[in-house]
């Protein structure tokens, strides 16, 4: 009885055993992730040999093997198609390259200039009136601001051409111009100190300002996922946000591009300035000056706490500037561009020293001397339609009644013997103490 009940056994065990077999080899595989890559076996391949070669690590072929539901891992056959989850291929570090510097920038310490590369785990500094351009092995471009700290923490490339990045800015500001891939071939995040931006095909700005993060969305959209703030905010174009750390983050529209004035499209003096139309909203303004449109070869940061945009002693060239209206928010808007030239006569006067001495002022300038003497003229504004002072002195300097403190500007020409005058030389900007 007990011999029967054996055997009987040992037939269910069997049967349950060739089901099983049979449902494994009749399976289906299961249908190819969003996220899959294909492998073709080549003569001669194994799946250790596989594993090692393109996987993260050795032991992967067992996933492989599981995932594509091989009956024999050890049986693979030339031309076999097998697929892998992308995040299973090895990857290798990248490097930002840098492609153009103004001013001073160091990584690690290091003075930098065109041509360097930067690799993952580096800290990258700009001094003011430091910037930096960067590009990204996905081609990518990173635009860092003066007095600006961006940590490259992973810079990761897979055999499969997919870029996984991370930038953890400590302080400062970038200007960044994602390219666009498909979705999970070149994520990039950007990491502040409330707030972690993920980035696909966008034009974006965060900035690190003390324990506040702001970001702008120029173009595309950007995920920010803020301290504090229960759902990861999606920031479309001409929209941004602003984490600390103690507050819910929240979708604030930016303002939009800044209104110029009509310009001249050349101006005759190295002191140009002019009046903003002002958005509604508008606190201030910011943004950059270069010398060329793509903005590669940055000259100085723009500043200005009114209306009023201020640009002194450019040498004569082409310029383009790039301006945003800043609001209550301290979030920065839109930006827009202009470009300009300068064309400035020689000069023949150059301004030397300014003293002091007691309510008295004491200009004085250097050039040549071709004249019996010369007239002198001092105002508050370049048109020089309000004079401060306007008289004549045989010397290279001359006096005047001290005014407020502030920006004034002289010019001087010449008074040739008979009494004629020559042309007014080019303004000179000084500041009275």
């Amino acid at each position: 009885m007990k011999i029967k009940r054996e055997k009987v056994m040992k037939k269910v065990l069997l049967g349950a055993m060739a089901l099983l077999w049979m449902q494994f080899a009749l399976a289906e595989a299961p249908l190819p992730g969003p996220d899959d890559v294909t492998i073709e076996v080549r003569a001669g391949d194994t799946l250790g040999d596989l594993a090692r070669a393109q996987m993260d690590t050795p032991s992967r072929w067992r996933d492989v093997a599981n995932y594509n539901l091989l009956p024999d891992p050890n049986l693979i056959e030339p031309g076999q198609q097998l697929r892998v989850k992308r995040v299973w291929l090895k990857s290798r570090s990248g490097s930002l390259k840098v492609e153009a510097v103004t001013g001073e920038a160091t990584a690690n310490g290091k003075v930098l200039k065109a041509g360097d590369m930067i690799p993952a785990g580096v800290s990258v500094l700009t001094a003011q009136g430091g910037a930096l351009r960067l590009r990204m092995p996905d081609t990518s471009l990173v635009n860092m601001l003066e007095r600006s700290e961006l940590k490259v923490e992973k810079l990761e490339q897979r055999a499969d051409g997919v870029l996984s990045s991370l930038l953890r800015l400590v302080t400062g500001q970038i200007d960044a111009f994602k390219a666009k891939h498909e979705v999970g071939m070149a994520d990039l995040a950007v990491a502040g100190r409330n707030a972690t931006v993920g980035i696909r095909g966008t034009h974006f700005r965060v900035r690190q300002d003390g324990v506040v993060t702001f970001t702008e969305v120029e173009e595309g959209t950007v995920a920010f996922d803020a301290t504090q703030t229960p759902i990861v905010l999606a920031l479309n174009a001409r929209e941004g946000s602003v984490a600390n750390g103690r507050d819910a983050a929240q979708v604030i529209p930016l303002l939009a591009e800044p209104v110029y004035p009509e310009l001249p499209a050349s101006f005759d003096t190295p002191y140009i300035e002019w009046a903003m139309g002002e958005p509604a909203g508008a606190q201030r303004f910011v943004g950059e000056l270069a010398r060329n449109a793509d903005f590669s070869d940055r000259l100085v940061s723009v500043r200005s706490d009114s209306k009023t945009i201020r640009l002194n002693e450019l040498p004569n060239g082409r310029y383009w500037l790039k301006l945003r209206a800043v609001d209550s928010h301290g979030l920065q808007g839109m930006e827009g561009r202009i470009s300009f030239e300068v064309n400035v006569p020689p000069r023949k006067f150059a301004m030397t020293k300014v003293y002091v001495s007691g309510k008295q002022l004491q200009l004085r300038w250097v050039g040549r001397k071709q004249s019996v003497s010369y007239q002198v003229q001092v105002a508050p504004r370049q048109d020089f339609q309000h004079l401060l002072l306007d008289a004549k002195t045989a010397d290279n300097w001359i006096d005047m009644p001290r005014p407020q403190s502030g920006r004034y500007f002289l010019r001087v020409r010449q008074i040739f013997a008979g009494g004629q005058a020559g042309d007014w030389d080019v303004p000179m900007l000084f500041d009275a103490p």
